[in-house]
């Protein structure tokens, strides 16, 4: 089996190569793309491929054969495609219609997995998010994972792949000190914790998130790829995220690292910030349905983040 995954030297996208290689045959491989890769997989079954997905040159190379199943996780996110409309515009947009041109031409049909976000909701927010929620992008990124989501619907209805879109939450804790993300407080949280240094969560104590650990996002990437029969008309669903309040966190940090971090970490409410990830509770029925799952408790999202990242573990 081949496997391709676009943005594969990513946080999400390396947990999933180590992931999917638990249960690699011999024979299987697993083409890696992305721009750089900071800690590239040894295993002999890791091809890599350098380069951005807006170089001809290397989506040529990455369609030079009909993959099985692809992971398309690579994206311009947050702060970058605010920054950098061109940018965002060009490798969230441009770049994905033409991999998807290109499996088109294969003729090949793959299982294709896309990493949406559940940013394509936001303010004015309804007292809850559900499956029949409309999306109401608020940002670049979010249109772009939007247009990304129809694109996908309408070549899986004309037999071009077999598409399913992930709508994902905050996904943590990625490596400290992130530039990339806007939503790196809630990562940066958790060494401030481990390291008992203060810290400020710009979001009032009450407020609320939707966030999932990086075990259970690629447990989930991986379910999407082997899910069997029928999918219907829809193919976009928003994962169960777990909706997390600050008092919640900085309580189960507490827990965790020792009571004086209720001390260090504090809540001072950033009203940008705010209007981006204040959320409200979100149900996830349809996704459940089909077998996905999520971190169902604080305390087991702090589990399954630092069981994920050594840097993490209890001294």
């Amino acid at each position: 089996m081949l496997t391709l995954i676009t943005g594969a030297g990513g946080f999400v996208g390396s947990a999933l190569i180590e992931h999917l290689l638990c249960d690699a045959g011999p024979d299987d491989c697993i083409l890696a793309s992305d721009l750089s890769f900071s800690q590239p997989a040894t295993d002999p079954r890791v091809q890599h491929v350098v380069g951005g997905l807006t170089e001809r040159k290397v989506l040529e190379q990455l369609l030079s054969r009909p993959a099985d199943r692809i992971f398309h996780l690579a994206t311009v996110a947050g702060r970058q495609s605010v920054d950098n409309f061109a940018l965002g515009k060009a490798t969230n947009l441009d770049a994905t219609i033409e991999l998807l041109e290109g499996i088109r031409r294969q003729g090949h049909c793959p299982r294709f997995v896309f990493a949406s976000s559940a940013a394509v909701f936001s303010s004015p927010w309804p007292a809850e998010i559900n499956d029949a929620t409309l999306p109401n992008p608020g940002i670049s990124y979010a249109t772009h994972k939007l247009v990304g989501e129809h694109l996908i619907n309408d070549y899986s209805r004309a037999g071009f792949l077999d598409g399913l879109s992930l709508r994902l939450p905050g996904i943590i804790a990625r490596p400290a000190g992130s530039q990339t993300m806007l939503s790196a407080f809630l990562s940066d949280v958790f060494y401030a914790a481990r390291a008992h240094q203060p810290f400020t969560l710009p979001m009032a104590a009450e407020a609320g998130t939707w966030v999932m650990s990086v075990k259970t996002c690629v447990e989930n990437l991986a379910h999407a790829a082997r899910l069997t029969g029928e999918l219907r008309d829809r193919r976009n669903w928003t994962l169960p995220a777990l909706y997390l309040q600050m008092h919640a966190l900085i309580d189960a940090l507490a827990e965790c690292y020792g009571d004086e971090v209720r001390q260090l970490i504090t809540c001072q409410t950033n009203s940008a910030v705010e209007a981006i990830f204040r959320q409200p509770p979100l149900t996830a029925d349809g996704a459940r349905r089909l077998g996905f799952i999520g971190d169902d408790s604080v305390q087991m999202l702090i589990r399954n983040v630092i069981s994920a990242n050594p840097a993490l573990t209890l001294a």
